[in-house]
Formats: C-alpha cells, structure tokens, sequence
C-alpha cells in the first residue's frame, strides 16, 4: 500500500482535481495539473470585495473597541502623557517616542533651543518647585502634541481606510492641537516683535549678544540655583563658543542663540563652563537634586546587590556605573546636556593648538571622565583626540606638559570606562609609539623615552588585556625576523635593521621588566628573548656592531628583572675577535677651530660608516667603553651565584688572552680591571 503524503492529503481534502478544474484549471498531456490566467468575472470580483470590506470592518470595529476600553481607564488630563501613549496597541497608530542615543547633536540643540525660547517670558525669581513642574508639564504637552501630528500623518500614509473612518466620525482626532498652535504662533509673534525693539541686546540675526551681566545671570541660574533652564543656556552658549573658530560659523549666526563679541566674555564663559559644570553634574546625577537619600552628599544612588556603604562614594579614578545615572529622575534632561558639553569640549581639544590653553583643558577634563560611560562613541572620539596630543612633535617644553595630561586622561579613562576601552586604549597608544619610533635623533629620544614609560604603565592596569596584546606584537615582530632569516635580501633586513624595530624591542623589554612576577606576562620572556638574539646574529659583522651591543643591553635587563640565566657573554666575547681591535687606530684631528673630537654616540647609532669602520679612534673608544661597560654588567649579575667560578673561568681567560695581543692601551687598561673583579667577594659571617 502505497503511503500518501501529507502534500496530497492536503490536496485531496481541499477539493481536488475537480476543484481545480472549476476554478479554472486544466490537465495537460502529461497529466499536470495547471492554472489558467483567467479573468474574474463581475460576480467573483465583487464577492472578493465584499470579503475585504468585511474584514477591513472587522479590524476597525476592533480597534476602536481597543481604544474605547483605553479611554475608560484614563484620566481626564492625562492623554497626552508619554506613559498613556505608550498603551495603545496598534501597529501603525500613536507608537511610543523613546529616547536614543544616536540622535543628532544638531536635533538636541535645537530642542534645548527650541525650549528656551518659549520659556523667555517665565518668571525666573519664582521658586524653583514650581517653575521646574510648570516647565515639565509644558514640555510634555508640545512633545506629545509633536508625536499626535507626526503619527496622524503616517496613519494617513500606512492605514487611509482607518484615517477615512477618523476623519468622518471623529475630526478633532486628527485636528488635535491645531488651537493651541494658533496661539503659539500669536504670541510668539508678539515676542519677535518685542525682541526686534530691543536694539541694545539684538544684532541684525536676531541673536542675542552674550554681555557680562547676562553671562553672570547665567551662572547664577546655571551653578548657583541648579536651575535647568540657566543650564540648557549656559552649555548652548558654550557650544558657540567652541565652534567660534569654524569656517562655516558665520553662515549659522542667524540660527545662534547667542552671539559673543568680548573676549572677556569668552574667557569667562569657558572658565566657568569647564570648572563648574560638573558641579550641576554632580547635583542633578548624584547628589541632592537626583531623587537620592543622601541630603545633598556626593554619593551614589544605592542598588539592588551593593552591600559596601563605601562602594557608592564617587571618585573620578574609579568606574561609575551608568545604572547609577539612569536612577536619576534628572537624566532624561540631563543626558542631553552632559552629551552637549563632552561632545563640544572634545571639538574643541581638537581645534585648539596654545599649549597652555591645551594644558587647562585637558586638567578640568579629569572631573568629566567618568560621566563618559553611557556615551561610547564619544569615548572613543576623545580617545583619538587624546592620543594625537599625546604622540605630537615634541617643539618646546609647554608640549611636553601637554603631553604628560593627554597621557593622564588616557590613563583614567582605561580605569573608568567598561570594558574593553581598556584595549582601545593599549592598541592606540602603541600603534602611535610604533609610528614615532621610525626615527631616533638626539631631540626625539627623550619623547620616545617618555612614550615608552607612559606605555609601560598602561600595560601595568590590566595584566590580561595586557597579555593579548603582547603576544600578538610580539609574534609580529618574530615573523619579521623569520622573513629574514629565509629570504636574505637587503629590504627584509632592512625591516629588521631599522630604529622602528629595535625600540619595539626596548617597548617590550621594559613592559616584561616591569611585570615580572608569576604571570601570563612572564611567560612571553622566552619568545622576546629569542627574536632580541637572533637580531643580534643575524648580520655579525663590524659594521653591526652598536646593534649587538644594544640587543646585549636588553637581554640583560630581561635578565635581571626576571632572576633568569640569559646567555650573552658569547655575544661580547665574539666582539673581541674583531680584527679591528688588534690594528693601531687612526688618529682623527677634532672640529677646526675647536679642538673637540666627533666621537660616537652608540645611543643613536645602529651600524657604523662603511669607511674606515672602527678604525678611527673616535668610533673605537665608544664602542670599547659599551663593551666594557657590558661586561662589568654581566658580572654583577652572576656575582653571588653559585656557579660564579665557572662562569668567570672562560671570560678570564679570554680577556687575559685579549691583553697580550691587543694594541690599544686604553682597551687593555679597562679589561685589566675588569679581571680583577672577578675575585670572589667575602663571605659574610
């Protein structure tokens, strides 16, 4: 018995062939069943129409039944509120406004804008309860009235049936507010018409000019009084004052709130705009103004699960969690304004080049930090503009300050921003490190210097992150080396070969050094300290010779911090098989007029001259003294080990050997005294 399908049941149990066939099918040869593309006739064309009246009566009857049984339960005031909006169900109908952190910065302004201009003509000496309800209440009216317009125009898009139904049995639905935007527009023509009369305080764009008293009513309303509408006011006009350098700022005067003429004012405005707001800050989103129980202390709203009273005091060094701030019963207006000022401060970091002003900035910036957290954009934004300060050419002291709080912002935003800032942070800073190690001159080795200690505490926070981004840099300089080793060829050595390199290598070195206890750091010493040895046997000739001395240096100072045995007295010993060493030097006369000798300096040297390579007494008595200097290190490092005496027997006898064949006294005289080191020291009792 054949087993039917539940495709063919399906088929049968919905008529079958004969259904088909009635329905304007036909069997073909090959007995396939197929569809003809008839037209409907008249009949069937209105009974289908019928069917969809019905159901389009059927969903309107429900809706409105929805929305009768809605309007039961409400109030009679409270209709256009954002909770009673958010109750009706329907897909295309009055849908819930909520607010996003993607909105334009332009949209937000210009709704800060938008509201202080109507609240012009508030009585701004009553108290503060009651202008900030009244404030409240009548922002929520013209917001909701915005959404009822907005949504009834795209009822009329989506659904015209259901608008057709509205506008025939219920037209002060659709009408709603039109009334009221009538007196609007009334009244607010009658304050244009006020504001034109006042000639002192108005320019030709209708923008008021920001003066002394108006700037100290300001403050007043804005850091004294907490007052939201002096706040609103004082970051709009703080957002001209960092655009005022702009190309196309003139172009927007007539959309400005303010104008700034004084430069008295300009100061003022940004002195107190940085070192005050985060005052209102603090009041509105942790202290007595957020809703808390802590009577105007700087602490933060308690949470379920925290059980450490002092978990919750705010520190700047310290993360702050953005629930805190969603508790506030301010952070629905103050998000747009804490957004505002770290976006307009960050342009403005960006703009400014004093490096005293740079300086400033960047000190009041550490109170803000923190409030970085629900922005994660702006985060990085700033961390890109902090970073290019920090990396910047290094022209005179001032910058080099400069340097030092760009790093320190850094710094405290890695410790107070979720994770994983704290790896943005570690791969910017290195990639800008690595991009100004491509040259090494005797004015850029302080600031690489400097760069590479900021590095090295920055690696220190968070060991793990630290970790992933050592072993992928690290791999990446072991590649570069291997690429040479097989290939040979003058562009792969130059790879390795370079100042680029070799402070990548230093980088490193003194990020292990600085780590070197049990750790998932450690564990990298090995690798690190293979790639330094092959550098160093890659090219083993004279002319190579500052290099090796260089990677000896580090291997050493891996050494030491480690507590590790890390071979490189063969390294110096093979320096002694130089046949330049065992040939008298060349006498080279100094600078005309001076008497001063061109002596080499190893620190920003990594091969020597092709001509006359150590063979000048000037290029061989610094490379003697390195050489020297290392191997005095490389005693006092197995000095108080106990295989010492085996240790010491091969680099005696080696350099007894050196001084009976060597020429240059001064050589002999330092390796005279260097086997004299080698004596035991006294046993302490």
């Amino acid at each position: 018995m054949v087993k039917t399908t539940k495709r063919s049941r399906k088929f049968t149990k919905t008529g079958g062939v004969q259904k088909r066939i009635k329905n304007g099918g036909t069997i073909t040869k090959k007995g396939k069943l197929r569809q003809l593309n008839r037209k409907k006739s008249k009949a069937e064309e209105e009974e289908l129409e019928a069917q969809n009246e019905a159901r389009a009566a059927a969903k309107l009857d429900k809706q409105i039944t929805e929305l009768s049984g809605q309007e039961k339960k409400r109030k009679d005031n409270d209709f256009l509120g954002d909770s009673n909006l958010k109750d009706l169900d329907m897909d295309a109908f009055l849908n819930a406004a909520a607010d996003s952190d993607d909105k334009n910065d332009s949209d937000d302004d210009a709704s800060m804008q938008e509201d202080l201009e109507q609240d012009d003509n508030s009585d701004d000496d009553s108290s503060e309860a009651s202008s900030k309800g009244e404030n409240d209440d009548e922002e929520d009216l013209d917001a909701a009235e915005e959404r009822m317009k907005h949504q009834m125009q795209k009822l009329q898009e989506d659904d015209p049936e259901f608008h057709k139904f509205l506008k025939e049995n219920d037209t002060s639905l659709l009408e709603f507010g039109a009334d009221k935007n009538e007196e609007v527009d009334d009244e607010s023509a009658h304050e244009e018409d006020e504001v034109m009369n006042e000639q002192e305080n108005n320019d030709s764009n209708n923008s008021k000019i920001l003066d002394r008293k108006a700037l100290n009513h300001i403050e007043q309303t804005a850091f004294d009084a907490f007052g939201m509408k002096g706040l609103k006011r004082c970051v709009l006009a703080y957002k001209i004052a960092c655009h005022l350098s702009d190309p196309d700022q003139e172009e927007n005067n007539t959309f400005l709130l303010y104008q700034i003429d004084s430069s008295s004012v300009f100061d003022r405005l940004m002195v107190v705009s940085l070192t005050r707001f985060h005052e209102a800050f603090y009041y509105h989103l942790i202290g007595k103004g957020s809703g808390t129980e802590q009577n105007g202390s700087y602490k933060l709203t308690k949470m379920e699960g925290d059980t450490k009273e002092e978990d919750n005091e705010y520190d700047e060094n310290k993360p702050l969690n953005p629930k805190h701030l969603a508790k506030s019963k301010r952070w629905k207006d103050m998000k747009k304004i804490l957004q505002a000022f770290l976006k307009n401060t960050n342009h403005l970091l960006q703009q400014v080049k004093e490096s005293k002003l740079l300086t400033f900035i960047l000190r009041c910036l550490s109170k803000y930090i923190p409030f970085l957290t629900p922005f994660p954009s702006i985060s990085k934004s700033l961390l890109q503009t902090l970073t290019s300060h920090w990396c910047a050419p290094f022209q005179n002291e001032d910058d080099h300050v400069v340097r030092l709080h760009a790093f320190l912002r850094i710094r405290q935003m890695a410790l107070t921003q979720p994770y994983p800032f704290i790896e943005d942070c570690l791969k910017a800073l290195y990639l800008a490190y690595a991009k100004t190690a491509k040259f090494s001159t005797e004015a850029s080795l302080p600031t690489l210097t400097f760069m590479g200690n900021c590095l090295v505490e920055l690696y220190s926070l968070d060991l793990d992150s630290s970790y992933q981004h050592a072993f992928v840099y690290i791999r990446q300089l072991a590649l570069h080396l291997r690429t040479a080793l097989q290939k040979k060829t003058k562009e792969s050595f130059q790879v390795v070969y370079c100042w680029q390199y070799l402070q990548c290598l230093k980088l490193w070195t003194a990020v292990l050094s600085a780590n070197p206890a049990e750790n998932e750091l450690r564990s990298l010493i090995y690798p690190l300290t293979e790639i330094i040895l092959g550098v160093s046997r890659l090219l083993p000739n004279t002319r190579h010779l500052p290099l090796r001395l260089h990677s000896v240096r580090l291997l050493q100072q891996l050494a030491a911090s480690s507590e590790s045995f890390i071979p490189t007295t063969p390294i110096l010993l093979e320096a002694l098989d130089l046949k330049e060493l065992y040939s008298k030097p060349k006498k080279v006369g100094g600078r005309k007029g001076t008497g001063q000798r061109n002596l080499l300096r190893l620190p920003l040297v990594l091969k020597l001259p092709k001509e006359d390579t150590l063979r000048t007494s000037d290029q061989l008595d610094p490379c003697v003294s390195e050489l020297f200097v290392l191997l005095n290190r490389e005693v006092d490092l197995y000095k108080y080990s106990v295989a010492f005496p085996e240790f010491s027997v091969r680099i005696c006898q080696r350099l007894r050997k050196v001084c009976e064949m060597i020429l240059y006294q001064n050589l002999v005289i330092l390796f005279k005294s260097l086997i004299n080191s080698f004596s035991l020291p006294p046993l302490e009792v």
